[in-house]
């Protein structure tokens, strides 16, 4: 009998945007690809965002949402990336 397992990825992260300390949850999602991350955060009304960072052949990170993000996530998406490689070094 073989068993395999596969590792779940996700770690809390606080980004300091916009003069206001966020806390955004990365989670890899294994069954979207190698490098595919479901990101979530609150808004200023503390509605939850979701969106998903995944990297694309040229080995940049793309932001894709079925909802429309605000402009203070699109505008720090190098600042998330740069949060989510930190993230995945230490864990």
């Amino acid at each position: 009998m073989h068993t395999s397992f596969i590792k779940i990825i996700h770690f809390s992260r606080l980004v300091k945007i916009n003069n206001r300390l966020r806390e955004f949850n990365f989670k890899k999602n294994n069954n979207a690809g190698d490098y595919v991350f479901d990101v979530d955060t609150a808004d200023d009304r503390g509605n939850r965002l979701f969106f998903r960072l995944a990297k694309n052949s040229d080995n940049q990170w793309t932001l894709d949402s079925k909802q429309p993000v605000p402009d203070w996530v699109e505008n720090h998406q190098q600042q998330l990336v740069t949060e989510l490689e930190e993230g995945l070094l230490t864990n």
